[in-house]
């Protein structure tokens, strides 16, 4: 059950980051409305989950907003995220909070191979503050820091990261913005064991349009890590009526990892709908795994 366990998770991991480093769960990836647009979301403007996309987008945040998203994996994984924006005067501040949950393990031992009746669990989080702010009309940049911890039974690591983005929506083409942000570059400064894993740093290019007033939004990204293969990400949101929000998304990694598992092509896919009613809004995601089943994410947003 254990080694279950423990590949389980490595496979999960795995459909988000291409390379070995330390703080894997860091590219675990935010919200509903992301997943089901296959990732593509560095040039999303205005969502209060970037905070996790790219800091630059909050820049555009219409207002103070509260926005939390559960994530339900097999085997008693779990992971979540809790962000805040507050737009000011003149900039934007925000806090968030991500947090992966590995599930209970049991202990194993040279004496007991069979397990000794003990559990431990594997536990991992980055609480982070972030800032916005728009230079003129069309750009707008953003950075955030994070500390970052993580548990496995008595071991622990702990380290520091930064995210630096920027936005750049042109007045001549209405409703199209690009974006460009690097992700998670800093350092373990607390190793598991005795030498420090490298961080998971990426720099990811996007672009989205919005059209037919709003109705249909696409976008794409490109991801590169360092430790890791490119990653392309497409999506498509559109809204047959105001309160209702269907969505799809394809990305290069996923479609990877299904391949490597024996899926298809609705494997590398994510499915979404989301609604609004006054302040409050809610959006659900479907991922599929080809060999390790469903992964469902619901987030919760509400204007303060």
């Amino acid at each position: 059950m254990k080694l279950t366990c423990i590949l389980a998770l490595a496979m999960i991991l795995s459909a988000s980051a291409g390379g070995t480093t330390g703080f894997t769960f860091l590219q675990v990836p935010a919200g509903a409305r992301a997943v089901a647009m296959g990732g593509a979301f560095t040039a999303v403007p205005g969502d209060p989950l970037s905070l996790y996309w790219n800091p630059a987008a909050a820049a555009k945040a219409p207002g103070s907003t509260l926005s939390t998203t559960y994530t339900s994996y097999m085997m008693d994984m779990q992971a979540g995220f809790i962000g805040w924006v507050n737009p000011r005067e003149n900039d934007v501040i925000g806090v968030s909070l991500n947090y992966f949950y590995g599930g209970s393990f049991d202990r194993t031992t040279m004496e007991d191979p069979m397990g000794t009746g003990e559990e431990f669990s594997s536990n991992s989080m980055a609480l982070a503050g972030s800032w916005a702010k728009s230079i003129t009309e069309t750009i707008s940049i953003g950075a955030t820091g994070r500390f970052i911890y993580s548990q496995i039974d008595s071991y622990n690591a702990n380290g520091f990261s930064v995210d630096i983005g920027g936005m750049y929506s042109p007045s001549v083409l209405p409703g199209l913005t690009g974006a460009l942000v690097v992700r998670n570059a800093g350092v373990q400064t607390k190793a598991f064991y005795t030498d420090n894993d490298p961080m998971p740093t990426e720099i990811a290019a996007g672009v989205s349009q919005s059209l037919i007033d709003g109705n249909l939004f696409l976008a794409a990204d490109a991801t590169m890590p360092f430790e890791g293969d490119l990653d392309i990400a497409v999506g498509a949101e559109y809204k047959p009526v105001d309160m209702l929000a269907l969505r799809t998304g394809w990305s290069l990694s996923a479609k990877d990892t299904a391949d490597n598992a024996g899926g298809g092509f609705v494997d590398a896919m994510g499915f979404g709908i989301g609604t609004h009613y006054n302040q409050f809004s809610l959006d659900y995601a479907w991922k599929p795994f080809a060999d390790l089943g469903n992964t469902h994410r619901i987030s919760l947003g509400m204007n303060l």
